[in-house]
């Protein structure tokens, strides 16, 4: 009744998810657009327009009054140019130390309890016998 392969793919898609989000997040910089690009050199910012919209872009540089970037990571060069005037505000992306560790206590949980289970005599068929 209880696949073993399907229950290790479920918690193998659910560690890699959590990784994902769960070292970093985005913050809001302080300072003008222009001293970001400028002085961190980010391999990614997330913009946010006047006009409420917000879009990530990679690699970021500023060129005259404009921030130039790539809508995609892989893209061969800059495909996207906003004005500097347009741009309200721009976050990085920073490592979360309580996030990180969050995940590193989940992942350690979930190892238990696969280790706890993976040890259990007869597997679940047997459970609260």
């Amino acid at each position: 009744m209880f696949k073993r392969g399907w229950f290790e793919r479920g918690v193998a898609v659910m560690l890699v998810s959590a990784q994902l989000s769960a070292c970093s997040s985005w913050h809001v910089e302080t300072v003008s657009p222009a001293e970001v690009v400028e002085d961190r050199q980010p391999a990614a910012i997330r913009v946010q327009h006047r006009d409420r919209r917000s879009e990530v872009l990679y690699l970021p540089e500023i060129r005259g009054d404009s921030l130039l970037g790539r809508r995609e990571w892989n893209a061969k060069q800059s495909d996207r140019a906003v004005a500097l005037a347009d741009v309200s505000g721009v976050a990085t992306r920073r490592l979360s130390a309580a996030r990180t560790a969050g995940l590193v206590i989940g992942i350690g949980a979930v190892v238990g309890v696969i280790v706890g289970l993976s040890a259990m005599q007869g597997g679940l068929e047997n459970w609260g016998q």
